[in-house]
């Protein structure tokens, strides 16, 4: 070969690669646009096999394939370049990640990458947080009306918000991302990526005094980032358990109000939900519903939903469960009038509920602490979980989801939970009084000493975790006596810091540690940020999939 026409077959070549990746962004970018994009492919291309996709009704050049087939020109190429891709969606409401083949293609050179394409999203981060103070639902009567910290001329939040700040003994074992200002008190430990999307001042502040000695301690140095937006509500998972959108091939199982939820190792999970009519459902006004045996069978008979014993059935694989409110409207198919309760549930003041004889919230003595919605609604979307879960599966609820055991993985290597709340995630942890204040009349006022309801030390917790509107937080934190280590393997993400203990020893100690699989998975059909980016987990230059004249090679 003479030197110019290797010179020549060397930028061809050199081109070619450049083409395959731009192919690659081309997909990322009509993703970002459109995430429906997923379903689109050739349906016809062997890397597809087994996917579930079809051509778009818009054309896409990058779609061609075999001799008579197009190809991408990429945009400002002087050189002719263009680009094919494949797309392989079988994990994708399984992990959130595809598998994309590209071929670039210059003069008689084509090249082909296969590439790991991910949504970016919450669980790319060990702590994510949008406000860092503390939620105002949790005080009666705030006045805190939240803002960044770093949209102050002085970097600080505004007046009536009470901020949160990290411990000198805290270990962020991952990495960390807030839209707001960190306050940190002395030698905290980020042993991962910390970013923020505070552009204007200091990236984190300090809490000076004799309290907080020292500084923190970065491994990674800390960088702006963009913010990451929150989805006002989680309602469009409530979709995913809808039978008549073509966008939902899978579709999960729907509860309906309070919900008790027992995962055991076995695969199997044990499920008591007495308002519980219809477990999918058809519509937008869910007028009508069906009853799939996956998702137990609805009645009070033995072994059913509305059982005092529950239902025990598979964990649904792969797929989500929605916990919704009792619905208001009387055309709904999981309607109950305010007046009528399901069998063997019985409901007090609003708040106070008992399903059989032994399913209490609230527990008998206990003092339940303020929060707006408040406790243990008898007809709220509430999921109370614990066990071990041998599968993969998100469980998503209209209101609060409360942890009220350890949530373990029966293999931390297979088994994948997400834990998604419109409003907090509570780690329960419940409280009585044993001894009061009095007036001069000998009355009580207030509790002078609580103590725990339960004297198990330690709680874990194995799961991705997103409050979507408010905070993952361990109720009555500043009650009665400390309870061992909060360990957490997974992901948090919330709209505001939760406080977990205080400093005089009350609550739980920290132990949060990234579960490294979100790197390249999340947990079936998890909610994203408002604002869908894809990006890029993996990448390997593969045997040339055509070619040049279009051919399979």
């Amino acid at each position: 070969m003479s030197g110019t026409r290797k010179s020549s077959h060397d930028a061809d070549w050199n081109a070619a690669i450049a083409a395959a990746y731009a192919g690659v962004e081309d997909y990322k970018s009509r993703l970002s646009n459109d995430n429906t994009y997923v379903r689109y492919g050739d349906p016809g291309a062997v890397f597809s096999a087994g996917s579930d996709v079809r051509l778009p009704t818009e054309p896409n050049d990058a779609f061609g394939s075999g001799i008579a087939g197009t190809w991408a020109s990429v945009p400002g190429s002087t050189n002719g370049a263009q680009f094919r891709y494949e797309v392989d969606n079988r994990q994708y409401e399984a992990t959130g990640s595809l598998r994309v083949r590209s071929s670039g293609r210059v003069g008689d050179v084509v090249r082909t990458i296969v590439v790991n394409v991910k949504q970016e999203g919450f669980v790319d981060y060990l702590y994510f947080t949008d406000y860092e103070m503390t939620d105002p639902i949790l005080t009666k009567n705030s006045r805190c009306v939240p803002a960044y910290a770093w949209s102050s001329p002085y970097n600080q939040h505004p007046s009536y918000c009470t901020d949160i700040q990290f411990a000198a003994n805290d270990v962020i074992n991952g990495p960390l991302h807030s839209n707001d200002t960190v306050l940190v008190c002395g030698q905290t430990k980020f042993r991962g990526e910390f970013t923020t999307a505070n552009s204007v001042g200091d990236l984190y502040k300090k809490v000076g005094g004799w309290s907080c000695p020292g500084d923190p301690v970065f491994t990674v140095k800390p960088k702006v980032a963009k913010s990451v937006g929150m989805p006002k509500t989680n309602s469009q998972m409530l979709s995913e358990t809808r039978t008549d959108l073509d966008t939902v091939q899978r579709p999960g199982c729907l509860y309906t109000g309070p919900t008790i939820i027992t995962l055991t190792s076995d695969g199997q999970m044990n499920v008591k939900s007495p308002f519980t009519k219809q477990t999918r459902i058809l519509g937008e006004g869910a007028a009508d519903g069906s009853t799939p045996p996956e998702c137990g069978a609805v009645g009070t008979a033995t072994g059913q939903l509305g059982s005092e014993a529950g239902a025990t059935i598979d964990v649904i694989p792969q797929n989500l469960i929605y916990v919704q409110n009792v619905p208001d409207r009387s055309t709904n198919v999981n309607y109950w009038p305010t007046t009528t309760n399901p069998t063997s549930f019985s409901c007090t003041d609003g708040n106070s509920w008992l399903f059989g004889s032994s399913v209490r919230y609230p527990a008998v003595d206990e003092e339940v602490p303020y929060a707006s919605p408040a406790h243990y609604g008898c007809r709220n979307g509430d999921v109370y979980v614990k066990g071990t879960l041998d599968g993969e599966v998100t469980l998503a609820a209209q209101n609060y989801i409360y942890v009220t055991g350890d949530l373990r993985y029966e293999s931390a290597s297979d088994d994948v939970l997400g834990l998604v709340g419109e409003n907090s995630v509570w780690v329960h942890k419940p409280v009585k009084c044993t001894s009061w204040n009095e007036d001069r009349y000998g009355r009580k006022t207030t509790c002078s000493n609580y103590e725990n309801l339960s004297s198990t030390k330690d709680r874990r917790i194995d799961a991705a975790i997103l409050s979507v509107a408010h905070t993952f937080i361990v109720q009555n934190h500043d009650k009665g006596d400390g309870l061992g280590t909060l360990t957490v393997m997974g992901a948090i993400a919330q709209k505001f810091r939760g406080p977990v203990a205080t400093t005089g020893g009350t609550g739980y100690v920290k132990s949060y540690s990234y579960d490294p699989r979100f790197k390249y998975m999340a947990p079936p059909k998890f909610l994203s940020p408002v604002s869908t980016t894809y990006g890029v987990s993996e990448i390997v230059e593969v045997k040339t999939a055509f070619n040049p004249d279009g051919s399979p090679a």
